[in-house]
């Protein structure tokens, strides 16, 4: 699978890159991770929020998930 984060590469969107790359770490998902910093590219995705999440490019999420386990369920759940 392929995780994509979206954003201006603020704070808030590090923490969340961050923590996907925890997760293919610790082994609890496969992914390659592809990590956006253009706010260009959420104009062009039409994407109206950051940081956006996008699993195999469909978004599952916009702004940051509360938790780690929070994260795992979005990404599970897609």
């Amino acid at each position: 699978m392929k995780v994509t984060i979206i954003g201006s590469g603020c704070a808030t969107c590090e923490r969340l890159h961050s923590m996907v790359k925890s997760l293919v770490e610790s082994g609890k998902i496969t992914a390659k991770i592809e990590y956006l910093k253009d706010v260009n590219e959420l104009i062009k995705r039409g994407i109206m929020g950051s940081p956006a999440l996008l699993v195999d490019n469909k978004v599952i999420n916009i702004g940051m998930p509360d938790s780690s386990e929070t994260l795992l369920q979005l990404i599970n759940k897609r």
